[in-house]
């Protein structure tokens, strides 16, 4: 019985950083971007040599997309695109001295005790977002808000 006993221990401790190591394995860059993709990014962004990568999002995981990943104006971009070339949206990062004064002052108010991590303003077309990037009991939580910084939602990231 002890024999039995230790052998479910030692699969036990084998299988468990398993599990949680699933969770912090970051995405590897993508190599197989369509052709339309690639051209599209190319006249918007000429001589930008970005990283690829491909994800599903959407309300159930159901939409793939492709984010290129590049230096632009001396800031970490990212610009989005669907299969069919379209772009979704483009992301930069931005400075604290950037943000809006209404959404640092609601940060202040709502989550005086997290530091913001990260800071971006998004750009969907019409609409235009500052994202503002915390953790809460570690796990990664984005404030949004209009580029007036009046606040719309709070998502995980």
């Amino acid at each position: 019985m002890k024999n039995i006993f230790k052998i479910y221990v030692v699969l036990l401790l084998f299988s468990f950083p398993t599990l949680f190591a699933q969770d912090i394995v970051s995405r590897k860059p993508e190599s197989n971007v369509p052709i339309i993709v690639a051209q599209n990014f190319e006249s918007k962004f000429p001589k930008k040599d970005p990283v690829w990568f491909s994800q599903y999002q959407g309300r159930y995981d159901n939409k793939l997309v492709y984010e290129a990943r590049f230096l632009f104006d001396n800031r970490y971009s990212a610009a989005i695109y669907n299969r069919e070339g379209d772009l979704i949206a483009f992301t930069a990062t931005i400075s604290t001295g950037e943000i809006p004064e209404k959404a640092i002052n609601y940060m202040k108010e709502h989550y005086p005790y997290q530091t913001i991590t990260e800071a971006g303003i998004v750009d969907r077309g019409e609409k235009s977002t500052v994202e503002l990037g915390i953790y809460i009991n570690n796990r990664f939580t984005v404030v949004v808000f209009d580029k007036d910084g009046n606040f719309i939602k709070t998502t995980l990231g």
